[in-house]
């Protein structure tokens, strides 16, 4: 059996997906480990168009499974890890570490809200000093 090359708890696994997500890893499958690193190493290279797609479909995904019983943390994992990555960038292109205004992942979740006939909530105000150029 193939075994993922980073432990649970590793600080370079919550380095790259959180600790929510990290924690969510721990409790995954085993069969659903080697993919989720494949997977997190991913979404860190794509580009924010593709960032939100993925969100999508994480949160898509994660919301659907959790009714059900058993292990769903394979899903749950995604979007935290998605969430994760939304608020690196976030911060990255020079928001603060308190800032309230919509990430790629609130987006991606507003859109999904409205695809599905709920409105979102509005988005906190952005009062950090960011250029858009």
């Amino acid at each position: 059996m193939n075994q993922p090359d980073l432990e649970p708890g590793d600080e370079v696994l919550v380095s790259l997906v959180g600790l929510v997500a990290a924690g969510q890893f721990e409790c995954s499958a085993d069969r659903h480990k080697p993919g989720l690193l494949a997977w997190a190493r991913w979404l860190r290279s794509v580009d924010d168009a593709e960032l939100e797609r993925e969100t999508r479909a994480a949160i898509y995904d994660s919301a659907s499974v959790n009714g059900f019983q058993g292990n769903w943390n394979h899903e749950h994992f995604k979007a935290s890890a998605c969430w994760h990555e939304a608020r690196r960038r976030h911060i990255a292109a020079g928001h603060s570490e308190d800032c309230r205004a919509r990430t790629i992942y609130g987006r991606a979740h507003s859109r999904l809200m409205r695809d599905h006939g709920y409105a979102p909530a509005a988005a906190g105000r952005c009062r950090c000093e960011v250029t858009d150029g």
